[in-house]
């Protein structure tokens, strides 16, 4: 992760699937963030930058929930998610409006 906005964002994110063809977003042992505003959502997005547009959504970002405890996460990706084209993992402060980190899927 690129930390952002002195969020303290570490880590690294992959995509996987499991044995059953689900896909999964995966946060490493070394992942942290700052997590005390509760409400860190986990984006995957078309580019490094998070950007919204409260009228109509954005199709270039898909929303994966919040994350809430530092170490190893899991994220289902829901099925039908076209996640090729999805080239980062963004984390967003939904409280402060701002980014807390990226990182690029490879």
């Amino acid at each position: 992760f690129v930390d952002q906005n002195g969020a303290g964002s570490t880590g690294t994110a992959g995509l996987g699937k499991d044995s059953q063809g689900k896909e999964f977003l995966q946060f490493n042992q070394a992942f942290n963030t700052a997590l005390a505003t509760g409400t860190v959502t986990v984006f995957l997005s078309t580019s490094a930058t998070f950007m919204a547009d409260p009228a109509n959504g954005n199709p270039n970002l898909l929303a994966l929930g919040p994350v809430r405890t530092a170490g190893e996460n899991f994220f289902v990706i829901p099925a039908g998610s076209a996640t090729a084209k999805y080239t980062h993992v963004i984390l967003w402060c939904g409280s402060v409006g701002v980014p807390f980190g990226n990182a690029r899927l490879q």
